[in-house]
């Protein structure tokens, strides 16, 4: 009876169902070669240069194919007028010319996602090898029997590690030939580019690097080696510091070209194979994409002619013909046309502000003992306010950064530290404001995060030195130190290694600090006594011997029953066992294999985590929210959410549910699976609202000399002039009067666009 009555209720509060839909469904099918965004406009225009261009060489020696733009191009050996073969709002790069000279391989876009291609010399009669709508290529290029096509495949529109494959060129799925191992424990992936043959189509020439794209890599990276077709083995060929990249190889066995780097420019080598003899062959040339994501291959494709007397390479925006081995360069000079087609102009007119400036953040927000005020700092300086809802005010008129506000147990004053170039200080003022700041501490140093003893009659704070806090990588050096309320000289604790907040918990006689991989300690004021108490630990990122992230910060409550844990950006409320010897370890990535009852309670991150003092309320800050949990009242929803979704789940299970149509019961489902996805209960939350005048400058400048480009059709003024005033352009033009008190800035020899942006070199 009860579920009736629910799925009735639940039925009430839906919509009547939507109309039938009578409209005429277009079921024309989508060509495979044509991209659904209209094209709307055009861009033409003639140029004798290019970047980043792919090319290769006609087996007869004729003719060279080029990208240029996301289109193909082919025009004589000597240069002259291109011919644009391939057109359209797709990408088509890296060309290749099968052996017999009758068809063309490159990659395209032109599906909706980059497969290998294949077309006739003059572009028509273009089929997809692959079909697949997850994967990006590199650097395709065929076997010397003009069967297959060999070529550089990763997953993903963000993968950066790719495997060798191997396709036919009259379709099918292909096979990987050096294909990717990961997993658990294993060292990152191997991962092939540049997949090159030479006189004997046994081997492949590839370029290997461990691993994807990452940040701060150190070198070498790339290295060449062959890859025997016949046993499946590796055989590495350079350790070059610079990398090896990008083989070219001549077709009678004699010379290897490849590009690596040398003092921050790259240039090409060549290798005679015989006696393994090595010279630079031209150099530099086109910048290399080691750093980055080598979605075109690390260095434009290039090729030797047939007769195997040069390579033809384009670098510096041109063509070139490079004489082997002698490396003397001939220019290969060509024109274009080009004509890019676009989809519709998207222009969205945005008014930049000029009114005050709203906070963006509080930090190390910490409500009174009373919970009735909130201190904070805010660009630097130190607030209090009434909650919920007062208005911020400033406490001290000083110019000195303010940070890290901490209250007294009696609530009448607030410790925190100050900072500027010369070093900073640790500080106490009366907390109404009506007073002048006191200083605590006599030397300059580094202070942070501030902590009131129980009794209130010391003060614990982190210190460190000033001149390394300005000068080196990490500032090491911290310690924890206590100064009497009346001011003094600090009393050493002990030295740290982290960067944790000192605290308090039941035992008045013992400090609380996050010190890492150790956990969260605990000890005496003499420093005795050291205890590792919990280790929060996270997610694991993938790779050889990884360990679980550990924990930001770890706030243990003041009735030492809980922890407050922040680890990544998450805030975490978890149990704290008492266990003796080993340190507990909990890890939250899981949280229903947790070791211990562990909550999680942000749903978008916090920072800045602390407890009340009576352990009744958990609080964070994000942004400007300042926001303070309620563990008693979260568990007593929880328990009541879960009683309702199992009420409202019964509901949808009985046989009144059963008789209702199909589309009401759907829409019944989803409602239910709505309401038990809303979590049971929400933080209090106070936003806080501080607005201070925008700093916007003042007077004029004029930039002078520069080549403009305008937002006015086509149009280009020489040895121009910019007129800024406060913030804004208020003229453009050609050389004129300098305004009155205006400061004028030589910009020869560079140019400027309408958005005020300046680039180097004309």
């Amino acid at each position: 009876m009860l579920s009736l009555v629910v799925a009735a209720l639940l039925a009430v509060q839906q919509p009547p169902p939507p109309p039938p839909d009578t409209t005429k469904r277009d079921t024309t099918k989508v060509k495979l070669d044509s991209l659904p965004l209209p094209m709307t406009r055009s861009v033409s225009l003639e140029t004798s240069e290019g970047t980043w261009m792919s090319l290769d060489v006609s087996p007869d020696g004729k003719t060279i194919v080029f990208e240029l733009l996301g289109d193909l191009y082919t025009m004589p050996i000597t240069g002259g007028a291109a011919t644009r073969i391939t057109s359209g709002p797709s990408f088509d790069s890296q060309p290749r010319w099968s052996p017999d000279g009758k068809r063309i391989v490159f990659l395209s876009d032109r599906s909706g996602a980059e497969n290998v291609w294949l077309c006739d010399p003059d572009g028509s009669h273009g089929k997809a090898l692959t079909k697949g709508t997850n994967n990006l290529y590199a650097s395709p290029d065929w076997t010397p029997d003009g069967n297959y096509i060999v070529v550089s495949r990763t997953s993903g529109v963000l993968g950066s590690v790719y495997e060798l494959w191997l396709i036919h060129k009259d379709g099918g799925s292909g096979a990987a030939m050096l294909r990717v191992q990961a997993g658990p424990n294993q060292p990152p992936p191997m991962n092939t580019l540049g997949a090159a043959f030479g006189k004997d189509p046994r081997y492949i020439w590839v370029s290997r690097h461990r691993g994807g794209f990452g940040y701060n890599l150190q070198y070498p990276l790339w290295q060449l080696a062959i890859y025997d077709r016949q046993t499946g083995r590796l055989f590495t060929q350079t350790d070059v510091h610079g990398s090896a990249m990008r083989p070219a190889l001549s077709s009678d066995g004699k010379w290897l070209v490849y590009a690596t780097r040398y003092d921050a420019e790259t240039g090409l080598r060549l290798r005679d194979l015989a006696s393994g003899d090595e010279k630079w062959l031209v150099y530099p040339v086109t910048r290399d994409d080691q750093e980055s994501r080598f979605t075109r291959d690390l260095y434009p494709g290039y090729a030797f002619t047939p007769d195997n007397q040069a390579i033809i390479v384009s670098y510096g925006g041109k063509v070139h013909r490079v004489a082997v081995p002698s490396g003397q360069v001939t220019d290969i000079a060509f024109t274009a046309k080009v004509d890019q087609q676009m989809g519709p102009m998207v222009h969205l007119p945005i008014r930049v502000d000029t009114g005050s400036v709203l906070v963006r953040q509080i930090r190390n927000a910490t409500p009174s003992p009373d919970g009735r005020r909130l201190a904070f700092s805010a660009l630097d300086r130190l607030y209090v306010m009434d909650l919920p809802n007062g208005a911020p005010r400033r406490l001290t008129n000083d110019s000195v950064k303010e940070q890290v506000p901490a209250w007294s147990p009696d609530g009448q004053w607030l410790a925190y530290v100050t900072w500027t170039d010369a070093g900073g200080t640790l500080n106490k003022i009366k907390a109404d404001g009506r007073s002048r700041p006191v200083r605590l501490t006599s030397d300059s140093a580094f202070y942070d995060t501030p902590v009131w003893s129980p009794e209130g009659a010391r003060i614990v704070v982190v210190k460190g030195p000033r001149a390394p806090r300005t000068a080196e990588h990490s500032a090491p050096g911290y310690e924890i130190v206590w100064v009497p309320v009346a001011g003094g000289a600090p009393t050493r604790i002990s030295p740290i290694n982290a960067a944790g907040r000192p605290h308090f918990s039941r035992d008045p006689n013992r400090i609380y600090i996050y010190e890492g991989s150790e956990g969260l300690v605990s000890m005496r004021y003499d420093g005795t006594d050291r205890r590792a108490h919990i280790r929060v630990t996270g997610y694991t990122y993938p790779g050889p011997g990884a360990e679980p992230n550990n924990a930001d910060e770890i706030i243990i409550s003041p009735d030492s029953d809980r922890v407050l844990a922040q680890v990544g950006n998450y805030v975490y409320l978890v149990t704290l066992p008492l266990i003796g010897g080993q340190t507990p370890v909990v890890n939250v990535s899981d949280l229903s294999s947790a070791a211990f009852p562990t909550k999680r309670l942000t749903m978008i991150g916090g920072d800045f985590v602390g407890w009340t003092n009576d352990s009744r309320q958990a609080y964070w800050s994000i942004g400007r929210s300042f926001l303070q949990w309620d563990p008693v009242v979260a568990d007593s929803m929880d328990k009541i959410k879960q009683r309702t979704d199992s009420i409202r789940g019964d509901s949808l299970k009985g046989d009144g549910f059963k008789a209702l149509a199909d589309s009401v019961q759907k829409r019944l489902r989803a409602r239910s699976d709505s309401l038990s996805k809303q979590p049971a209960y929400e933080p209090q939350r106070v936003d806080v609202s501080i607005r201070v005048p925008r700093d916007i400058p003042r007077g004029t400048v004029v930039l002078r000399g520069a080549r403009i480009i305008s937002m006015k059709g086509d149009e280009v003024i020489e040895n121009g002039d910019v007129v800024v005033t406060d913030n804004r352009i208020v003229s453009v033009g050609a050389r004129g009067n300098v305004p009155a008190g205006a400061r004028v800035i030589d910009m020869s020899g560079n140019r400027c666009g309408s958005t005020s942006r300046v680039w180097r070199g004309a």
